[in-house]
């Protein structure tokens, strides 16, 4: 589960890695989107480079507030034309990336990847009968009428609603189904027993499957729209972090703990192959060249 970095928890974890400086502070500062970086790789910072939690509300932070790159989530992203952020580097960071993580290399450095996901809560009854053939289909379920959570992002809402049927007859009818349509309170009220299923990213599920027996989650066969982190380099944000730290997650230990906690590095998949093979829910973090040939990158 990706834990919201608060003020509080962000000095801390600085602090304690040696990233905040003794008198001026950092040099250069690295704009973070609640959730879209895992704190395994931001602990590995180097010196001269601090962390700043950015909130967005309804705009992107104001060029000239004294932040380097910012960490978004692809709608965020590509919200703005590519035009609008400054090219990334060509490097040993742009090289070997999954051809989906190439086609968004215009508008930044794609560094996590993973696909939305159908999850149940405490319904045995529906997931015993799925097996590896769950379909988007069952978001339509009547015992899951005013029980479903669904993103709040339109155009993930329309990709799913696409892949069941006619698009306008199946929002209709999710519209019918849901309980609300929520990112931020969506697994809060799934854990809590307030929903009995969700479409969530796999970043903020994966991670809690492992411990919740009640949660199954599933990569329907029609394939999904692909969530997507990338690093983007506003007009005032000359500076990128060293090559050595935008590698690192290519390699284990670290890897390992990326994969863990839901966040998959956009690499060809022989680089992540003998890390995919020791996490259980592999399918859900890189899904198989069948059902990732179905999935979508929204732009």
């Amino acid at each position: 589960m990706t834990v919201p970095l608060t003020r509080r928890s962000l000095l801390t974890l600085l602090s304690g890695a040696g990233l905040l400086a003794a008198c001026s502070g950092p040099k250069q500062r690295l704009g973070v989107q609640n959730g879209t970086l895992p704190r395994a790789w931001l602990q590995r910072l180097p010196a001269g480079w601090g962390v700043e939690s950015i909130t967005l509300g309804t705009a992107l932070p104001k060029p000239g507030q004294g932040l380097g790159p910012l960490a978004l989530t692809d709608g965020w992203a590509t919200s703005q034309p590519a035009s609008h952020w400054l090219p990334w580097p060509a490097s040993a960071a742009t090289e070997l990336l999954m051809p989906e993580a190439q086609a968004l290399l215009p508008w930044g450095l794609p560094v996590a990847m993973g696909p939305w996901l159908l999850v149940l809560r405490d319904r045995p009854d529906l997931w015993k009968t799925l097996g590896d053939k769950a379909s988007w289909q069952l978001l339509l379920h009547p015992s899951l009428r005013g029980q479903l959570l669904l993103p709040a992002s339109q155009r993930v809402v329309l990709d799913i609603a696409k892949r069941i049927g006619n698009q306008a007859e199946i929002m209709a009818q999710l519209r019918q189904q849901a309980l609300g349509f929520n990112d931020v309170n969506a697994l809060t009220l799934l854990l809590n027993g307030e929903a009995q299923a969700a479409v969530l990213p796999s970043r903020a599920v994966v991670p809690l499957l492992r411990s919740d027996s009640r949660l199954r989650a599933f990569l329907p066969i029609q394939g999904a729209p692909l969530w997507w982190n990338l690093l983007v380099r506003p007009a005032s944000a000359a500076a990128i972090p060293p090559l050595e730290w935008l590698l690192a997650p290519r390699k284990s230990p670290l890897l390992d703990q990326l994969l863990r906690a839901g966040f998959t590095p956009p690499l060809k998949l022989p680089l992540l192959a003998a890390a995919l093979s020791r996490q259980p829910q592999a399918q859900l973090l890189r899904p198989p060249a069948e059902l990732l040939e179905k999935c979508t990158t929204l732009i």
